[in-house]
């Protein structure tokens, strides 16, 4: 595929994480295209190994899984696309130019269907600052009387509070909304 187009050099392959490090080190691309199961072994660690020794290098990944969850966890490892292999090989040249370009590409498909649950999701991106104060005194084990009497509010108050985050998160528990609120970087 490099060999034909005049932009684009091809600097190597590599078949395991060690000779992926060895060919940056040798090479120094501006792109590494990067399976997802380099070696038979998920490769977002190793993305995430490669990122940090190589910041300047754009890291792609490129799969056959087309999972929101991959797609977020590569992006957390440091990859700047996600390219599915399904898509037509003769694309992937302007791919690679549009990360070269722009910094990045994420396959459509993919990347709308995590935009668009992202945004169907009724959670809003920030929390009230009594929510805030409310699921932090969760986190420490608080209980509702304790929480009330530290917020200054009524226990029913709490109570109204907790459940509504609780539907608000699509959760059950207040442990899984700590962790939902973590995960999302609001607590």
């Amino acid at each position: 595929m490099a060999s034909r187009e005049p932009d684009l050099e091809f600097c190597g392959g590599a078949s395991q994480a060690g000779e992926a490090a060895d060919l940056l080190r040798r090479e120094q691309p501006e792109i590494l295209l990067l399976d997802l199961r380099l070696d038979g072994e998920n490769s977002i660690p190793l993305c995430a190994e490669l990122h940090s020794e190589f910041p300047e290098v754009s890291i792609v990944m490129f799969t056959a899984f087309g999972n929101e969850d991959l797609l977020a966890a590569a992006i957390r490892a440091g990859a700047v696309g996600y390219i599915l292999k399904d898509s037509s090989t003769a694309g992937l040249p302007d791919r690679l130019r549009t990360i070269r370009c722009d910094g990045s590409h994420f396959d459509p498909r993919i990347a709308s269907q995590a935009l668009l649950t992202a945004m169907g999701s009724a959670a809003p991106q920030t929390l009230s600052d009594r929510e805030l104060a409310i699921v932090r005194f969760i986190a420490e084990g608080y209980d509702n009387h304790e929480i009330a009497a530290e917020v200054h509010v009524s226990v029913h108050t709490v109570k109204f509070h907790v459940g509504a985050l609780l539907r608000r998160y699509e959760v059950k528990r207040r442990s899984e909304l700590v962790r939902v609120l973590m995960e999302r970087q609001l607590l």
